[in-house]
């Protein structure tokens, strides 16, 4: 199994000392925290979307990973995830083709659609209008990345006529995930294009998402695909420390004030949850010392049968010093245990 580092740049308060990082300071951070994951030998490093909230500043995963692949040379590039139902596929297909080409290769597109309303809102899109656009986004996706003229018409776009799209991304094949949650679309779009799966299982109970890995390896067995299944990728917050005790002292502000902060027409948690119970053995975080983790890990991926585990470290106002620490031991103590876990044989990393 392969480790990964996600961030969407979440920009809060240190819950402890009250202070608070600029924009620009928080997506410096963000950037070199890139090329300190490729020295570490993380694979992934993943860059999340989010639109016209308090918590999270980063819109354009494009921009930001143009900027990281300055920095580094061999660490895949991904977003987590593109919002491809709510923006212009054929500026998503420019845009992450460009970024393809600057990093030389390097780029892991996760398809996805926000779960929040304020961009259907100011995008003037209707949110019962996602998984359609999710859909259609990504097939045309698709085929203007693999067709050199595209002649389209669809629901939520002008049509094309003979369209090709500049620049080309380098890699001959798509790199093109799909973004799923607990319901069935998601599944069926990946298995009907043989594309992999990376499910969003960072806030519910593990044991909720068994169903959603088993659907993938049920529906690709019946598609008739000779290929064997896609791979498949989870995530989970993480705070890794050299004792069980002191990642629960230093985690537990930071991960209650990520959880509750509170977003027009939304709030995560009116009041933290229960810390124990979140980081437990059925709770969808990982915190803990390098064994404990390795064996939640473990137990994820016997659960899941997952190959790639994205790890969010960076959230709720934790200083870049614990960041980096955390992701040192991560690297030096649970990567090199974890990675005999599956398998499947890994392309592009």
């Amino acid at each position: 199994m392969q480790l990964g580092l996600i961030t969407f740049g979440s920009l809060l308060p240190d819950p402890i000392t009250g202070r608070t990082l600029t924009q620009r300071q928080r997506l410096r951070d963000v950037v070199r925290a890139a090329a300190e994951a490729e020295d570490a030998g993380f694979v992934w490093y993943t860059v999340g979307e989010h639109h016209f909230g308090e918590r999270d500043v980063i819109s354009s995963p494009a921009l930001v990973l143009a900027a990281i692949a300055e920095h580094t040379s061999t660490i895949r590039l991904a977003t987590g995830t593109t919002l491809v139902a709510n923006r212009d596929p054929v500026l998503v297909a420019e845009d992450y083709a460009l970024v393809d080409l600057l990093s030389d290769g390097r780029l892991e597109l996760i398809a996805g659609g926000s779960f929040f309303p304020e961009p259907y809102a100011v995008f003037g899109q209707s949110p019962e209008s996602k998984a359609a656009r999710k859909r259609e986004n990504t097939e045309l996706l698709i085929r203007l990345w693999t067709e050199e003229r595209v002649t389209w018409q669809g629901e939520f776009r002008p049509p094309l006529a003979e369209v090709t799209v500049q620049p080309r991304p380098l890699q001959p094949k798509p790199p093109l995930w799909i973004s799923g949650g607990g319901g069935s679309e998601s599944v069926r779009l990946a298995v009907e294009h043989g594309l992999p799966l990376v499910v969003g299982t960072t806030a519910r109970e593990p044991d909720r998402f068994v169903p959603v890995f088993d659907e993938y390896r049920t529906l690709w067995q019946g598609s008739g695909r000779t290929e064997p299944p896609g791979r498949l990728g989870a995530a989970s917050h993480v705070f890794v420390a050299e004792s069980s005790q002191r990642a629960r002292t230093v985690w537990a502000s930071y991960i209650n004030n990520y959880l509750t902060v509170k977003k027009p027409g939304t709030t995560h948690f009116t009041v933290p949850p229960d810390f124990d119970a979140y980081i437990g053995d059925n709770g969808p975080a990982i915190c803990g010392s390098p064994a404990e983790v390795v064996d939640k890990l473990g137990r994820l991926h016997e659960l899941w049968g997952h190959d790639l585990h994205l790890l969010a470290i960076d959230v709720g106002g934790i200083p870049y010093a614990e960041v980096q620490a955390a992701t040192e031991l991560t690297a030096a103590e649970v990567l090199p245990q974890v990675t005999g876990l599956g398998t499947k044989a890994v392309t592009g990393a």
